[in-house]
């Protein structure tokens, strides 16, 4: 069996009896539990896994904001974006159709310059800053606890304000309501600051045909009480469902097997034809690594 040299903040919990779940484990629960298995209970991704360059942009996007919010010059802020994301930069490739050469869209100059407009559009925001990359939990239930990342807290005369980052390429597909995360960060910050909160999302938008000044919007939202109350019901009722599946030891399959139109990272698994080979291929196909809210890069 393998095993991790860190389960993390929110695994060593659960190991203490404590009942505490994230957003990523309650969505992974409902799109299929025996994922929600692999990927939370057992920590298991694929070995030898290229990094997700969207992935490491979006990474590099939120510390070099973390940097700048914190203080620092937009010079240091982008210079800690290209110390993170110049290893995972695409390379222009060539057409095999034409022959001719296609332009790479998640580069160091891409990133350095839809950053820098942003630091030219939001100059003015005025507002207090009162947390930047805070993990929370919290009580949702008697004895359950929600954790999650936020990444801004603002303050300024309309009160108080969480904000989140996303970089896309699909910024106008993006759905606020409902919206899970967001609701989660909402309940979060106001059990946190015992204020009543909005949020705001800052869309950093990736395109190689759009003016980066185009890509950048920023977009209040809110929701009502009523709202809250069925989302926190649903989450409660998720919890249950999951708590159910780990009592019986039996995560069942939903045979969702390609989301987003590619291969679920356990199908291999889930194809095997004994039982009897799932943890020798488990040793020989995955390593484990926890995601945890709490970690130093948790989104």
């Amino acid at each position: 069996m393998l095993e991790p040299t860190s389960k993390g903040v929110i695994r060593d919990l659960q190991a203490q009896g404590v009942a505490i779940y994230d957003n990523s484990m309650l969505s992974a629960c409902i799109t299929c539990p025996r994922l929600l298995y692999y990927r939370h209970q057992r920590g298991l991704v694929p070995k030898n896994q290229q990094p997700s360059t969207p992935l490491q942009f979006g990474l590099a996007v939120h510390a070099s904001l973390e940097t700048y919010y914190g203080g620092s010059t937009e010079h240091e802020a982008l210079k800690v974006f290209v110390e993170i994301f110049k290893p995972f930069e695409e390379m222009a490739t060539i057409s095999p159709k034409t022959g001719k050469e296609l332009g790479a869209t998640y580069t160091v100059l891409y990133g350095c310059s839809i950053l820098s407009e942003y630091f030219r559009k939001y100059k003015s925001d005025a507002r207090e800053i009162v947390m930047l990359e805070t993990p929370v939990a919290e009580e949702i239930s008697d004895g359950v606890f929600l954790a999650g990342r936020i990444d801004k807290v603002v303050k300024g005369r309309s009160g108080v304000v969480f904000v989140d980052y996303k970089t896309s390429k699909y910024i106008d597909g993006f759905q606020l309501n409902p919206n899970p995360q967001f609701m989660t960060y909402k309940f979060l910050t106001e059990k946190l600051t015992g204020e009543k909160v909005s949020g705001e999302l800052d869309l950093i938008g990736v395109s190689k045909t759009k003016d980066v000044s185009l890509l950048l919007r920023r977009e209040p939202f809110n929701y009502t009480k009523y709202q809250m109350d069925e989302w926190r019901k649903s989450v409660i009722g998720n919890v249950k469902t999951l708590e159910f599946y780990k009592a019986n030891n039996f995560f069942p399959q939903t045979w969702r097997c390609k989301p987003f139109y590619r291969d679920c990272a356990f199908l291999p698994l889930c194809t095997l034809p004994e039982d009897g080979m799932v943890e020798r291929f488990i040793e020989e196909m995955y390593e484990i690594s926890y995601w945890d809210p709490f970690a130093e890069e948790g989104d």
